[in-house]
C-alpha cells in the first residue's frame, strides 16, 4: 500500500535534495581551483593563462608548433619548460602531447625550515638578535628564499610591510594585486642572509635570504604564498 508523505515533509526533502546537489556540484570546482603549478614565463600570443598566473590541475595549454611554457609546480618543486605540443597541467607534473618537455627539480622557497639555536647561528652567518619591535626567535618558522628578490603571492590585493627582524632597518611597504608578484621588476631587493617578517592584514610570514649558490632566476625558489 501506497503512503503519502505529508506536503510539509514534501518540501523539506526536496529542500535537502538541492542543498546536496550544489555541495556536489561545488566539490568538484573547488578542487578544481586549487593552484597546482606557477606560470613562469609563457609566450606572447598563447591563449589561456599569462605570466605569473597559477593554474590548476586540469587546465590544458595549447602551444601550437613552437610556443613555450615554463611550469612551477607548488608541491613537487618541479620546474618545467615545454616547447609545443598541448599541455595538461597535474598536480606535481603535466603530461605533454606532441611536445617536448624540460623537468628539473629547484629549491621550494614554498617549504618552510624549522632553526635550531646552533642551525641559526651556521646558516649564512645568521645570527638572531631580537630587536625592539620583536624578531625571529631560534626555533621560529622562516622561509628560505634562493635569491634576493622575493615573489610574494597574495590571494587578493592588499599591502604587504617587510620588516627586517635580525637587525634595525627601515621597513619596505608595498601595494600589490591578488597574483604572484616578482620584486625584482619593482627593483626591489633584500640583503644577502637577512631575515625579515612579511605582514599582509592580520598573517605573517618570515623569511630569510639564501644566495649561497647565487640568486636563483626561478620564480618558485624565491616564492612566498599567503
Amino acid at each position: 500500500m501506497n503512503r503519502k508523505i505529508p506536503l510539509q515533509d514534501r518540501a523539506l526533502l526536496a529542500l535537502l535534495g538541492a542543498i546536496l546537489a550544489g555541495l556536489c556540484a561545488g566539490a568538484p570546482a573547488a578542487r578544481a581551483a586549487t593552484p597546482a603549478a606557477l606560470v613562469e614565463d609563457i609566450s606572447a600570443g598563447i591563449k589561456g593563462p599569462a605570466a605569473f598566473d597559477y593554474v590548476s590541475a586540469g587546465t590544458q595549454i595549447v602551444l601550437g608548433a613552437a610556443g613555450s611554457v615554463t611550469l612551477g609546480y607548488l608541491s613537487s618543486c618541479i620546474e618545467e619548460t615545454i616547447t609545443g605540443g598541448t599541455v595538461t597541467v597535474g598536480t606535481e607534473q603535466s603530461v605533454v602531447a606532441g611536445g617536448s618537455v624540460q623537468r628539473k627539480t629547484v629549491p621550494c622557497a614554498s617549504r618552510a625550515m624549522q632553526l635550531s639555536a646552533e642551525q641559526s647561528g651556521k646558516s649564512g652567518g645568521l645570527v638572531f638578535r631580537k630587536p625592539p619591535n620583536g624578531g625571529a626567535a631560534p626555533g621560529a618558522e622562516v622561509v628560505v628564499i634562493h635569491g634576493r628578490a622575493p615573489v610574494i603571492a597574495l590571494p587578493k590585493a592588499g599591502r604587504v610591510v617587510i620588516d627586517r627582524v635580525d637587525v634595525s632597518a627601515s621597513p619596505v611597504t608595498l601595494d600589490l594585486p591578488g597574483k604572484p608578484v616578482d620584486l625584482a621588476t619593482r627593483k626591489v631587493s633584500f640583503a644577502t642572509g637577512g631575515v625579515y617578517r612579511a605582514s599582509y592584514g592580520t598573517e605573517s610570514i618570515q623569511f630569510r635570504i639564501d644566495t649561497q649558490g647565487g640568486d636563483s632566476g626561478s620564480p618558485l625558489a624565491r616564492l612566498i604564498q599567503f
